[in-house]
């Protein structure tokens, strides 16, 4: 079964991004890092090999994943 697409929402003040799955928040990224260790905790199992531009494991929303450090 595919898992879900994991949503990157428009940058903060700070310019952190908010990532959620299915509604949950899974924590504020700065980095293409982050995203990937947020997928980790959340058990997805390509979360190391995902490519972040894929548009079906990721919702970006504002900019991609090139906003990212």
């Amino acid at each position: 079964m595919a898992e879900s697409r994991v949503t990157i929402h428009i940058p903060d003040e700070r310019g952190r991004r908010l990532v959620t799955h299915r509604r949950e928040e899974l924590g504020r990224a700065t980095s293409e890092r982050d995203v990937r260790e947020f997928r980790y905790r959340a058990g997805m199992t390509d979360a190391e090999d995902g490519d972040l531009t894929d548009v079906a494991l990721f919702d970006w929303q504002g900019t991609g994943p090139e906003s990212l450090a």
